[in-house]
């Protein structure tokens, strides 16, 4: 199983982050909207093509997630 790692900061408005691998290379890179209801986040390969798309649901008793691979909902 492969395995990433993410380092998000905790106070950062743009909500950008990289996602690495054990060899600590940048695989993925995310990006979140700004003021932007509801709060989605686009995952990008490395040459910066969007390989997914997860939004935040916004009315909900826990955080959930919806996910979007190549215009498919999981």
């Amino acid at each position: 199983m492969k395995q990433l790692y993410i380092k998000q900061k905790v106070f950062s408005l743009s909500g950008k982050f990289t996602v690495k691998n054990q060899q600590e290379k940048d695989v993925y890179y995310v990006e979140g909207s700004f003021m932007q209801l509801p709060k989605k986040y686009s995952i990008q390969d490395i040459t910066r093509k969007e390989v997914a798309l997860i939004t935040k649901k916004m009315f909900s008793w826990l955080p959930k997630f919806f996910v979007e691979v190549n215009g498919q909902k999981f």
